[in-house]
């Protein structure tokens, strides 16, 4: 379905890939912080304070009770990859390896990301067409730069970099409520191809990273699983982070001359993550409103993004997130709080600017696009 851009979207999910949300995000945030949605038949978290008591919640679970792994993918390669994905669960068995990522991570040095994303756009290729050059640099660069981090054969030649670019955006797409048989179907082959991946280990972080989880306990089909999903995330979250800097650069070319300030302005201005999901475990109070076990709660991380953004605009004493000194919006809050923003910035960044030096221009791709078909994501595909 295509949205008229000069109404307001019908209700949060269609709000994703709307032209412009923001406005209809700050007035939810601001009339209905928290609220049930009859016709999505969900809870909505719209403002700051609900969204960060969401998150934070000891009863909000990432999966539904009982579901540890969507249905479709349940009993396949796909579902045993998924199950061991620790940002898509819950408990103490994951949180050695939760623990471990968050320290490493934090110790990646940001121009040695940009590094790895510029050596690895020298395996892609760059057409006449421009706007196809641009959406597949947008969702295999980081993949590839985040495999050449870690250590994964995806960076030894283009063939293979393509190959397994493509197989993560498979896996990525079949998780996806949106995913249909054929999707579903693709997903599956790509996890039972990925998880026979060798990892060498053979870069200082990764064998770093790789001994710290092991010392911790955590077995290695662990360890590779979620290495893994740090591709998977780079093919969503920074592809939408790529796609919209560009679209930012469209109407603000100066910006290129600074693409880190860029990025962070993208980031709280028109983040690529719009909202995440939480069900409850149990019984329990929340946002002082009593919920049952197994509803569901659609957490507005963009709108709670929106909303701080316009605070910080009208009143320069309200203590928001960004003055705090936090991510807003699209990297979380709380126990599941993405920790590879840095990372996602730095590839972002070095992705952006590769592509200016190859002669792509935001202006043309900007003149046609449309975004992705998605729940919950922000990714632009230029037509």
């Amino acid at each position: 379905m295509i949205l008229d851009p000069t109404k307001p979207p019908p209700d949060p999910l269609a709000a994703v890939t709307h032209r412009d949300p923001y406005r209809y995000y700050r007035e939810l945030a601001r009339q209905q912080p928290f609220h049930r949605d009859a016709m999505l038949m969900l809870w909505v978290a719209a403002g700051p304070a609900e969204v960060a008591a969401v998150l934070s919640h000891p009863a909000c679970r990432v999966r539904p009770p009982g579901q540890p792994v969507p249905p479709p993918l349940a009993q396949s390669p796909a579902g045993t990859l998924f199950a061991r994905l620790i940002r898509m669960n819950d408990g103490q068995r994951h949180a050695p390896l939760k623990a471990v990522l968050q320290r490493q991570l934090a110790t990646l040095d940001g121009d040695d990301v940009r590094a790895a994303a510029s050596a690895s756009a020298r395996l892609l290729p760059v057409t006449d067409d421009h706007a196809a050059t641009a959406n597949r640099w947008a969702s295999a660069l980081p993949v590839i730069a985040i495999a050449r981090l870690l250590g994964f054969t995806a960076t030894d030649d283009d063939v293979t970099a393509s190959r397994i670019a493509a197989q993560i955006g498979s896996f990525a797409a079949a998780m996806s409520p949106l995913a249909g048989p054929a999707e579903i179907n693709a997903g599956i082959d790509a996890a039972a191809s990925l998880q026979t991946l060798p990892l060498r280990a053979d870069t200082p972080w990764a064998k770093a990273l790789c001994a710290e989880a092991r010392a911790a306990g955590v077995d290695d089909d662990a360890i590779a699983a979620n290495l893994l999903g740090l591709m998977v995330q780079g093919c969503e979250a920074t592809a939408g982070l790529i796609g919209n800097t560009l679209l930012w650069l469209a109407g603000d070319a100066a910006g290129a001359e600074d693409p880190s300030t860029t990025v962070a302005k993208v980031l709280r201005s028109d983040p690529p993550i719009h909202n995440t999901r939480r069900f409850m475990a149990e019984d329990a109070l929340v946002c002082g409103v009593p919920l049952r076990r197994g509803d569901g709660i659609l957490v507005l991380l963009a709108a709670a993004a929106a909303s701080e953004l316009e605070v910080e605009n009208v009143s320069a004493n309200t203590p928001t997130l960004a003055k705090r000194g936090e991510r807003a919006g699209t990297f979380g809050h709380g126990a599941h709080r993405c920790p590879g923003d840095a990372v996602a910035a730095a590839l972002a960044e070095a992705s952006v600017s590769a592509l200016l030096a190859r002669g792509i221009e935001p202006a043309a791709l900007a003149r046609a696009y449309r975004y992705r078909p998605s729940l919950n994501a922000r990714i632009p595909h230029f037509l």
